[in-house]
């Protein structure tokens, strides 16, 4: 069904250090010579298909501090690079970072880039990566991160450098650094973070789950899934605190065959609601209307073969052949949910899936122009047929920043808000915090004037369309948590996971993807009469619960050696919330600085504090915190994260008086020698509890005392259950 594009950013493919530990930090040396460009050019060569499209040269006051940059101006779609040969070795993984600005720079090539090239022994080019793009004007300069493994096991050496790749426009680049990352035991230390004066531009708007009207499909009934089961996701929905899903479409389910020639006038007739898919559509707005959950319908695209579809679009999904026709469409049935069936949840459409690489025509080509017309046609009708309130968004680009850029110049007129996806990293890969940051702020720099937010969203590790090696991990929700701070953080409005609970798509006994079951939810499928709430359910739900939609996002600033993500939020009723992850195997302590005096109730994500009795209740609040001279202090324990909330305290809760102590016991004594979160390891007799059932966790014991709150790891971390395979 969706594709995940696994870090692979705009072409060539981005290789993470995620098999490292967290514990991790650069070597002190950069290794490339006068990076800083205080010596002019020197030690920087040169390269280029077409030395008559492109000029490099020194800008002497062109620099971050003034004292001097690289230029690369190119003249036509050339590729363009400054590099040095910096000693990079095979099997080493390095971090590469550079200051960029931008001017004029086109969509129609990768961009800037920072990249490397691997060499054998004769001089061939093994192999060539690269980091995510920048592009248009900037008047700010902005932080590229590129981290990769020099990974070909013929490589003999490597060139790596800031380029100019197959687009026009002019780039100055300065602090370029090249350094290994060393693996080396986490320190426990003391982080005094400061909570900003000022809030992001836009509110959270929302935080969301991909749920696809599938579960009363009969592949799903087939397997014992009833009506009860709708209602008990329905419940999960709401102890979650889902402010909104995302809700895939498409146009044939409820008008298999033309309803006329003249998309200007509806032949109502035309029109049918008796596909299984379009009662599931309507019973998953039923419920998201009963709960004030607000809907994003995605029109994926005309099925390949569908009366919508244009011919030899080589793909199972094509762009629909008519703009007015897929208007119409479009126009229709959400007027229907909103005027006759009186369902007011619809409150974002999109047409297509990742139309970066999907909105195919006749012939398998991606008509950008194309779209951007099909766009305005949906916006005109409709605001003619009175749905104006009903937003359009745009892009939903499968990490294709180009695309992006190209939607937002062109459809900001026409969009209310833009969205990208992303399936690149893990809980454990290195600077985390910075590429997540880079990866949103690229995006929210380029378009300042309408709110952005990640339209899917999960970690690294997929097989295929529909299954996760993570899905089942400790560490899949504390990258939730990790990746939801440090999006907020940088500027994106919300965002939407991938998905709500397993489900079958289809049933495909040969084989197929994953054999039709979308294995990625936050609920594993449903078996034995139960279904199963994984540690993604329990993270994902202190996030929602906790940052209620409309809130204002407060980044946080302070050292936190790229192992600690922090920020601040304020609800619309005056409330405040502060998360805090630590992503190192070692307990940290975080001084957060706020003008708040609230007591806080604290809750604690972490193995021992993961409900054993696959219940769907949340985790509970471990205590509370008051404030000491506008400093909460919190210890956190290793891999994990917390989260203060002002949220549900009675409004006398400022009271200064130090709250009763709390404790929770450790529920095992025993410390394995290896303190790492292992993700697909097998759980065997050694790592289990004799008792069944009984769940072996690292127990974590917290006191909280005239305000200021620690956490000890009391026991290491226990090996997860690797998913059944089906």
């Amino acid at each position: 069904m969706k594709t995940r594009l696994l870090c692979a950013l705009l072409g060539l493919t981005l290789i993470l250090a995620a098999a490292l530990p967290l514990a991790v930090s650069a070597a002190e040396s950069n290794l490339f010579q006068n990076g800083t460009m205080n010596r002019g050019i020197t030690g920087w060569r040169t390269w280029t298909n077409d030395p008559s499209g492109c000029k490099f040269s020194f800008s002497k006051d062109g620099g971050v501090d003034g004292t001097g940059c690289l230029k690369i101006e190119n003249t036509k779609q050339v590729a363009a690079s400054f590099y040095q040969m910096a000693g990079l070795e095979q099997g080493k993984t390095y971090i590469m970072t550079a200051d960029v600005r931008c001017e004029n720079v086109s969509t129609e090539g990768m961009g800037f880039i920072l990249g490397m090239a691997m060499y054998d022994a004769v001089g061939n080019n093994i192999g060539e990566m690269a980091s995510s793009s920048r592009f248009g004007t900037s008047s700010e300069w902005s932080t590229v991160t590129f981290i990769f493994t020099v990974s070909n096991e013929n490589c003999v050496a490597a060139s790596a450098g800031p380029r100019l790749w197959f687009s026009t426009g002019t780039v100055y680049v300065d602090n370029v650094s090249v350094k290994e990352i060393v693996k080396e035991p986490a320190q426990s230390k003391t982080y005094d973070l400061t909570v900003s004066d000022t809030p992001n531009k836009f509110t959270v708007d929302a935080l969301s789950c991909e749920w696809d009207p599938k579960l009363l499909l009969p592949c799903n009934l087939e397997k014992g899934v009833t009506e009860d089961d709708l209602a008990l996701m329905k419940e999960n929905m709401d102890k979650l605190g889902l402010h909104a899903v995302r809700m895939m479409i498409m146009p044939e389910w409820f008008e298999p065959a033309n309803d006329n020639d003249d998309p200007a006038a509806v032949n109502k007739d035309g029109f049918k609601l008796e596909s299984d898919e379009i009662k599931n559509t309507l019973a998953y707005l039923k419920v998201c209307h009963e709960l004030g959950v607000k809907v994003t319908l995605t029109w994926w695209g005309a099925a390949a073969g569908s009366w919508l579809a244009f011919p030899n679009c080589n793909d199972w999904i094509s762009a629909p052949n008519n703009k007015d026709e897929i208007a119409e469409n479009i126009s229709w049935f959400v007027g229907y949910v909103k005027n006759e069936l009186k369902y007011d949840c619809i409150y974002n459409v999109i047409l297509m899936n990742e139309p970066s690489y999907a909105f195919h025509v006749e012939g398998g080509a991606v008509d950008f122009p194309y779209y951007v017309e099909c766009y305005k046609a949906i916006r005109a009708r409709l605001n003619a047929d009175g749905l104006s309130d009903v937003r359009l968004v745009g892009s939903d680009d499968a990490q294709s920043l180009g695309w992006f850029c190209n939607s937002y110049t062109e459809l900001l007129e026409v969009c209310d808000a833009f969205n990208s996806h992303n399936y690149a990293w893990t809980y454990d890969t290195p600077y985390l915090n910075q590429l997540v940051n880079e990866f949103i702020s690229a995006r929210t720099q380029f378009g300042q004037e309408k709110p952005f937010f990640m339209g899917e969203f999960g970690d690294g590790t997929g097989v295929g369309a529909y299954y996760a090696q993570s899905v089942e991990t400790y560490g899949r929700g504390l990258y939730l948590a990790s990746f939801a701070v440090n999006a907020l953080s940088a500027g994106a409005a919300g965002m939407s996971y991938w998905g709500l609970h397993d489900v079958y798509y289809y049933i495909n006994n040969q084989g197929g993807d994953n054999g039709g079951l979308m294995e990625t939810g936050l609920i594993g499928y449903k078996q034995d009469g139960a279904w199963k709430y994984r540690p993604t359910y329990y993270a994902w739900g202190l996030i929602c619960n906790y940052i209620p939609f409309g809130s204002e996002v407060y980044p946080v600033s302070g050292e936190t050696d790229d192992l600690i993500d922090c920020i601040a939020v304020k609800t619309p009723e005056g409330k405040w919330s502060v998360i805090a992850v630590n992503r190192s195997d070692a307990e940290q302590t975080v001084k957060v600085n706020t003008p708040v005096t609230d007591t806080m109730n604290l809750y604690l994500f972490s193995e021992s504090t993961l409900p054993t009795d696959n219940t769907n209740n949340m985790i509970p609040a471990s205590g509370t915190v008051t404030p000491a001279d506008g400093c909460y202090t919190v210890t956190i324990p290793a891999y994990s994260f917390t989260v203060l909330s002002g949220i549900g305290v009675e409004s006398d809760s400022t009271d200064t008086e130090a709250p009763t102590d709390v404790s929770t016991e450790p529920t095992d004594t025993a410390v394995p020698t290896d303190s790492t979160p292992a993700d697909t390891a097998e759980v065997t007799s050694d790592t289990l509890d004799p008792e069944p059932g009984v769940k072996k966790g690292c127990g974590s014991s917290l006191t909280v005392t005239g305000g200021i709150l620690t956490a000890s790891l009391s026991a290491a971390w226990v090996a997860l259950r690797k998913k059944k395979e089906i």
